[in-house]
């Protein structure tokens, strides 16, 4: 099968300025070199691909690419533009919606999923809605907006429509109501988006990870060992523990997977997992992270269709985890793309 793989070169989206022109923050990541910028797991995803026999070639998602995306001949798209478009992460969906509107097979969710779970207020009501917990939470699109009673300290600031933790700093949790409103604001000045004001749950991190359309398989649990951070950062993946390879919450923060937990915590995790799989209609594979109390009561942090499946990111740690190599993980995500197709691998 010929097999097109679709990327972003995040390195070619920092803006080019003058030395006396201030940088704008805007809707993409900061301009820093980051492994977000390596687009070394596309060159692995080709390899495998031609391991498995298909005829594998990448595709930079560029305006020209859209441009021209009539006139290409695509049996199948491995989508890996998760990182938005045109450097924004809002423009994400739009990929999967040009190659419905086009016909284009390709894997991984569609519009619907990725706008509705890049939306994390939207994301939190429809887990409300099916009495999913998730932590206690409130939108703000102004920084005077009045803190809802019902809300304790810390909170945690977020952006609204973010992905890959941009936005999530290391001040991100707040103690105050003074540290709330500059959180808030800078969220909403540099982002240009609403703040998503959460309950900070000091507890375990696990990611449950999904693969399979159809008929789905739960991957082994991972956790996030918070264990090694200084005890001056809070416990979160923020955008240097996930990209900044020098920085320390990078290298405090491993994962372990599998991870160590007991069977009635982890059916519950699995059960919950797998029906906000089905609510936000992920597809060939995704990941949800939780955040487990002291109690032990898990609320869902985030619903992630379309995770980073680089050959040493979480999902392909999970799949190894398993017994799966890399290529039964990326031949896995083919055939379930090509079964919801009525395709076959092969042909």
């Amino acid at each position: 099968m010929r097999v097109t793989v679709l990327y972003r070169d995040l390195s070619l989206d920092i803006p080019k300025l003058p030395a006396t022109e201030e940088k704008p923050v805007a809707h993409a990541s900061p301009p820093v070199v980051d492994s977000r910028q390596d687009t070394s797991h596309c060159d692995s995803v080709i390899e495998v691909l031609g391991r498995l026999g298909h005829d594998a070639f990448k595709v930079n998602a560029t305006i020209d690419w859209l441009k021209g995306l009539h006139q290409g001949q695509y049996e199948l798209v491995f989508n890996l533009c998760d990182d938005g478009f045109r450097c924004r992460s809002e423009l994400e969906p739009h990929v999967s919606a040009v190659m419905d509107v086009f016909d284009i097979p390709y894997t991984g969710a569609g519009y619907l999923s990725l706008g509705m779970c890049l939306d994390k207020h939207l994301t939190k009501k429809l887990m409300e809605a099916h009495g999913i917990r998730t932590p206690k939470y409130q939108l703000f699109e102004r920084v005077d907006e009045k803190l809802k009673k019902s809300l304790s300290f810390p909170l945690i600031v977020k952006p609204c429509r973010e992905d890959a933790s941009i936005g999530i700093e290391r001040d991100s949790v707040v103690y105050d109501e003074a540290a709330l409103r500059k959180k808030i604001g800078a969220v909403i000045g540099k982002l240009k988006q609403p703040a998503l004001v959460e309950e900070y749950i000091d507890g375990r991190e696990i990611n449950v990870g999904i693969i399979g359309d159809g008929e789905k398989v739960v991957l082994p649990l991972s956790e996030i060992i918070f264990d090694g951070l200084p005890e001056h950062l809070d416990r979160i993946c923020c955008y240097e523990a996930k990209w900044i390879e020098e920085s320390v919450e990078f290298r405090k923060t491993p994962p372990k997977c599998p991870a160590v937990v007991d069977n009635k915590l982890r059916n519950k995790l699995v059960k919950i997992a797998l029906r906000a799989y089905g609510i936000m209609r992920c597809r060939d594979y995704g990941r949800i992270d939780f955040r487990i109390d002291g109690e032990g009561v898990p609320y869902i942090l985030e619903v992630n269709p379309n995770p980073d499946i680089s050959e040493d990111a979480g999902l392909a740690n999970m799949a190894r985890a398993a017994g799966m190599s890399y290529a039964d993980l990326i031949g896995y995500i083919v055939n379930s793309a090509c079964d919801r197709h009525g395709m076959y691998p092969g042909m």
